[in-house]
C-alpha cells in the first residue's frame, strides 16, 4: 500500500483525556480520511487529524488494507461521548424525506447511478431542507465502520456540504452556484430557501468542470448574473479561480462556517479546505 501522511491540527486546549466529554466525526473521502474531534457546547472543534494517501482511492480499499492504516484504527480504538461517520462520494441521490421508501432505495439510487458491486444502500437525513440522501458504499468499508463504530450513525457528505452552505446565509444566494470539487467529481449546488439544484458530475479536466457549472447556470437561466464559490482541497482550484472567472460574474472562494471557534492551527490552510470537516458541528 502507498505511505500514508498524518496531519494534526490541534487547539492549545485540547486534551485528549477529555475525549468523554466530546464528540468526534470521521470522515472519508477517496483520497483522505479526517477525524475531527468537537466540542458541542462550546461550539468549538478541539482537533483535526488527516490520514492522507495521493493517490490511493481509500473508498476502494479493502477491508483487511484499510485495516493496515494504523493511524485510521488508533483514531476508531479513541473513545468519545458520540461518533459519528461522513461518507464523500458521488455516488448519491437526494430525494424529498415525504417521498423516502426505505424499501425503494436501491431502485431510487439506480435511476442515476449504477450500484458498485458487492455494496450496500444507505440513506439518512440530517434535518435540512426536508431531504433524505441515499448513497452506496462498498461492503468492506460498511464492515469496517459496523465492526469498529457499531453505534455510529453513517451520513452522506452531501447533506452536510447542503447545511452548511443554507448556515452562511449568502446574500443574492439565487444567483450564487456553489462548486465542491473533490478527486475525480464535482458538486454542484445552488440553494436559495430551498434547494434549486445540486448534482454531482465526474469530470477528466478543469474544461469539463467549467462546462457543467455553465449548463448548471443555463437551466436555473442565471447564466448573465452568476456568482461561483468555490470548496475543496483539489490543486486545481488556484487555476480554477483565474478559468471560471472568464465566464461568470464573479467567482471567490470560501469561508469556514462563521458561527464556530477553530484551533489556530487551521490558518495553515486555506479557508476554503476541508470546509465539510470545518461544517462537522452541524452533523448534530
Amino acid at each position: 500500500m502507498q505511505a500514508i501522511t498524518v496531519k494534526t491540527y490541534s487547539d492549545n486546549l485540547y486534551n485528549a483525556a477529555d475525549n468523554s466529554k466530546f464528540h468526534n466525526v470521521l470522515f472519508f473521502e477517496a483520497n483522505h480520511i479526517s477525524s475531527v474531534t468537537i466540542d458541542i457546547a462550546a461550539k468549538q472543534i478541539m482537533e483535526m487529524v488527516v490520514i492522507s494517501a495521493a493517490t490511493q482511492n481509500i473508498l476502494q480499499l479493502s477491508y483487511d488494507e484499510l485495516k493496515q492504516i494504523q493511524p485510521l484504527m488508533t483514531e476508531m480504538e479513541k473513545k468519545y461521548k458520540e461518533r459519528k461517520v461522513v461518507i464523500s462520494d458521488k455516488l448519491c441521490t437526494l430525494v424529498p424525506e415525504s417521498l423516502l421508501n426505505v424499501v425503494e432505495t436501491e431502485a431510487y439510487q439506480q435511476l442515476n447511478h449504477p450500484i458498485l458491486p458487492n455494496s450496500q444502500v444507505l440513506y439518512c437525513k440530517l434535518h435540512v431542507q426536508q431531504t433524505a440522501v441515499i448513497f452506496n458504499v462498498r461492503n468492506e468499508l460498511v464492515k469496517l465502520i459496523r465492526f469498529n463504530l457499531p453505534m455510529s450513525e453513517v451520513i452522506h457528505g452531501s447533506l452536510l456540504f447542503i447545511k452548511a452552505v443554507e448556515q452562511q446565509q449568502f446574500s443574492d444566494a439565487s444567483n450564487k452556484l456553489h462548486l465542491h470539487i473533490h478527486p475525480g467529481y464535482i458538486e454542484i449546488l445552488c440553494i436559495d430557501q430551498q434547494i434549486r439544484f445540486y448534482n454531482t458530475f465526474s469530470f477528466e479536466s478543469e474544461t469539463e468542470i467549467v462546462y457543467f457549472l455553465l449548463a448548471a447556470a443555463e437551466q436555473l437561466q442565471i447564466s448573465h448574473s452568476c456568482d461561483v464559490v468555490l470548496y475543496g482541497n483539489s490543486p486545481l482550484l488556484e487555476s480554477l479561480h483565474t478559468l471560471i472567472g472568464k465566464y461568470v460574474r464573479n467567482v471567490q472562494f470560501a469561508i469556514k462556517p462563521k458561527n464556530f471557534t477553530f484551533p489556530g492551527t487551521f490558518k495553515e490552510f486555506s479557508e476554503h479546505q476541508f470546509f465539510t470537516e470545518a461544517s462537522a458541528l452541524l452533523c448534530e
